[in-house]
């Protein structure tokens, strides 16, 4: 059995899409097991995220920037939903 083929423009989305939901299974679960986990936590990562994503003198190529890139999102949106943020439908928008 053969795997299906992707088209080369549609991997980052699907590599977006995989990465966004699987930080944020992975969030809830945080939220569900761990007391220690705060959104301060969250805000941390983000903090260390954005600095990761600025960094970029190794040159991470396109599938790597889709990650980092799904993954602020997964962070954000779970961060918005966790504080009852009004906006956040258009933060949790998949790219």
């Amino acid at each position: 059995m053969s795997a299906p083929v992707i088209d080369s423009d549609d991997f980052p989305r699907l590599i977006y899409a995989q990465t966004f939901e699987t930080i944020y299974a992975y969030l809830e679960e945080q939220r569900r097991t761990d007391p220690a986990f705060t959104p301060e936590k969250i805000r941390q990562f983000l903090k260390d995220a954005y600095a990761r994503q600025g960094d970029n003198w190794g040159a991470r190529g396109v599938i790597e920037d889709k990650k980092l890139e799904a993954i602020i999102a997964a962070y954000e949106c779970f961060l918005a939903e966790w504080e009852g943020a009004p906006e956040t439908e258009g933060i949790c928008q998949q790219a």
